[in-house]
């Protein structure tokens, strides 16, 4: 019976630490605090804007064939899942877009939204991406796929460090 109180009051215990820990760490912080190592701060609305430009810059890059791009948005670390279930890394995805035999005459993304956490050190954001061109054979596609990626700021440089893609199937 001893042991079974025993028990109770360190399960209770545990189960108290976990509510309190998780009530202190889940308040997000606010953007008006610097991120360490920051030098200036940046509103919600402006992290957000950086983002969509960035968005827009590798559209840029995929259309041109830039990567100069890629390479400076893309983290050391970065990793990506294609809508084939196929991941790569930064290296991987910078080789595939050298050596791709498709064609693009467009490539956009848009409809973008942009959540912004850790202080204003990470950012979400959720799109649209559509490419037009011709494939290898020289055949029409125009492919729309919705995204996810996450960014963070390190050094003073947003950077995207993970992202996923799905395909969204043409309307009937």
């Amino acid at each position: 019976m001893n042991s079974a109180l025993s028990t109770f009051k360190v399960l209770t215990l545990g189960m108290l630490a976990t509510v309190v820990a998780t009530e202190a760490f889940s308040e997000e912080p606010k953007l008006s605090q610097k991120p360490k190592g920051a030098t200036v701060e940046a509103s919600k609305e402006e992290i957000e804007s950086t983002i969509r430009i960035l968005s827009g810059e590798w559209s840029k890059a995929m259309l041109q064939r830039d990567e100069t791009i890629l390479e400076r948005i893309w983290a050391t670390d970065f990793v990506y899942v294609e809508p084939s279930g196929r991941r790569f890394n930064k290296a991987e995805g910078i080789a595939d877009m050298k050596k791709s035999a498709e064609k693009l005459t467009s490539a956009a993304a848009s409809s973008i939204d942009v959540r912004v956490y850790g202080g204003g050190t990470v950012a979400v954001d959720i799109g649209d991406y559509k490419q037009v061109g011709q494939d290898k054979n020289g055949k029409p596609f125009d492919r729309l796929s919705r995204f996810t990626n996450v960014w963070i700021l390190k050094d003073q440089q947003w950077q995207c460090v993970s992202g996923h893609a799905s395909n969204v199937p043409p309307k009937p």
